[in-house]
């Protein structure tokens, strides 16, 4: 959970210090106030996408960071795997600060993370509901998800074992389309790769083959003043008509200084050094030689290099632009050929196979069909349960499951049925729901989903649009009764629902310096009165909304 939090520079807010209740805490405030800028702030401290254009006027970065209390396990596991530290009560603080040239440095237990790290862990530290979140129960294609979410760790069980099924399947499928070629294009296709595999194969590539040949080609090109070089070499070493030659002055200088050493030992190291030269001349000598005689039986003629680099040259562009891919070309044309020949014999394995996988992916589906099927009876019962505590007694909701083929999600489509009134068939909840309807629906699921969620902390941006009177007051108590085993932070324009908090913030704006700031300020007892009565009576505050909001405070 969130215990305090600090904003600088973000919008109309200068600077903010805020310490917040483990339980219920509510933020109310005049239109315009900067209520929104205060969600916005933790949504930016979650790692959500936000603008430069947050950052307050004139100021060059903003910065907001909290400190959080981290109990559940998978978030410690998660932290623990990615290397962020916690310390010893549990408590993590989290940071992000924007510059006005766009750049991000995010930190979590003093460690720097990118934002999409910081993204995924405050996903599981805070759920922050707005009206966006109404918008999406209208869209059916979410209630399957709110249903499983229910159901918890069974259902998510069960689908994953759906899942590797229809992948499997799809899997065959795609392979089973890819070999439905007609005859004629069979036929078409197994020339081409005889084609190629017989031009391939003919070549007899290697790879590092075309950088030897343009060796062998430059030395070809070179052969005269090559031979002559090492001709005259082995001249100078060994082979002197005269006799005047490296090998003979090292041989009479071995020979002297042997005798120099049977006279003075300590000589025997220069001899030493003078027979290792002598030795050293001859393997190199006889190094040349094979060199000359190897070079004149085995080398190839220009003609036969060039005719080599060419064919090589033509093959690389024509199969990948290089030896490897040509020789890879050739080792998928066999294995194509291979598959395409014994095609019809493919065809009828792989349609056993789309049997038995479909098969089994039918039974997974179907298992996993009947534990939705049971758990959406309990789910409708629940919310109708909440929604009679939140001013609904005759309110009937039902989550009808439909059949439908198989798909990646299962074989149920699942939609949402409601009814307000007694006597009136549920209807799809597009066509009947009305605003303050829809806030109180989505109150209940996320009452009911808050027993199997990891998240310890949930954030409602005014859900009471639309809601009034003594529903007001039940919406109230429910979020009331949320905060009893998650904390909870709401946006209101309603007493009845501020009244039940255990911390109640202003946000409110005034001028300084010809400059507008907005501030977050708690409320202690006598302020928390005077904001009743300003939210009950408006500007006009008077002594019967001020005993209103008192006894609606104390009540």
């Amino acid at each position: 959970m969130l215990y305090c939090m600090t904003i600088d520079n973000i919008a109309l807010i200068n600077h903010a210090d805020i310490e917040f209740s483990d339980g219920f805490n509510v933020f109310s405030g005049e239109t315009g106030a900067g209520k929104s800028i205060l969600i916005g702030s933790m949504n930016m401290l979650l790692g959500e996408r936000i603008s430069k254009e947050f950052i307050r006027f004139g100021e060059k970065k903003a910065m907001v960071q909290g400190l959080f209390k981290i109990g559940d396990k998978r978030v410690l596991s998660y932290l623990y795997e990615n290397g962020i530290d916690v310390e010893e009560d549990g408590s993590l603080i989290i940071s992000r600060e924007l510059s006005s040239d766009g750049k991000n440095i995010c930190r979590a237990g003093g460690k720097m993370l990118p934002v999409s790290k910081l993204k995924e862990l405050g996903r599981m530290l805070m759920n922050i509901h707005g009206q966006h979140d109404n918008q999406a129960l209208l869209d059916k294609t979410t209630h399957l998800e709110f249903l499983d979410r229910f159901i918890g760790d069974k259902a998510e069980r069960l689908s994953a074992d759906y899942k590797e099924k229809y992948k499997s399947l799809v899997a065959l499928l795609k392979e089973a389309d890819e070999l439905n070629i007609d005859e004629a294009e069979k036929l078409r296709r197994i020339d081409i790769l005889k084609y190629e595999i017989k031009e391939l194969s003919d070549a007899q590539l290697t790879e590092g083959e075309e950088d030897e040949l343009k060796k062998q080609r430059a030395i070809a090109n070179n052969a005269k003043k090559l031979m002559q070089s090492v001709g005259q070499t082995l001249d100078v070493l060994y082979e002197n008509a005269d006799g005047e030659c490296a090998y003979n002055f090292l041989a009479n200088a071995s020979s002297l200084a042997q005798e120099a050493v049977g006279i003075d030992s300590e000589l025997s190291g220069v001899a030493e050094n003078i027979e290792s030269a002598l030795v050293a001349v001859e393997e190199t000598v006889r190094n040349l030689q094979i060199y000359l005689n190897n070079f004149e039986q085995e080398g190839l003629s220009i003609d036969e290099i060039e005719e080599r680099l060419d064919l090589i040259y033509r093959l690389k562009r024509k199969y990948g632009g290089s030896e490897k891919s040509a020789l890879g070309h050739l080792e998928k044309s066999i294995e194509e050929l291979k598959n395409i020949e014994f095609l019809d014999e493919r065809k009828a394995q792989i349609e056993n196979d789309i049997a038995l996988c479909r098969s089994e992916a039918e039974k997974s589906a179907a298992k996993l069909s009947e534990l939705r099927k049971c758990c959406a009876k309990d789910l409708s019962a629940k919310i109708c349960e909440n929604l009679e505590f939140l001013n609904m007694p005759n309110a009937e909701f039902v989550a009808e499951i439909t059949h439908k083929d198989l798909s990646a999600d299962g074989i149920d489509t699942v939609e949402f049925l409601f009814s307000a009134n007694k006597g009136e068939p549920a209807k799809s909840l597009e066509k009947i729901v009305s605003g303050g309807e829809l806030s109180r629906i989505m109150l209940a699921i996320k009452s009911i989903l808050a027993d199997s969620d990891v998240v310890d902390t949930l954030i409602f941006d005014e859900v009471d649009s639309g809601v009034s009177g003594r529903a007001a007051q039940k919406l109230g108590e429910k979020l009331k009764e949320l905060s009893g085993f998650r904390q909870v932070f709401c946006v209101t324009h309603l007493a009845q629902v501020a009244s039940k908090a255990e911390s109640h913030f202003l946000i409110e704006k005034h001028e300084q310096d010809e400059k507008t700031l907005t501030q977050v300020k708690l409320l202690d007892e006598k302020g928390r009165i005077d904001e009743l009565a300003r939210i009950i009576g408006g500007e006009k505050i008077t002594a019967t909304t001020l005993k209103q909001a008192e006894e609606m405070l104390n009540g």
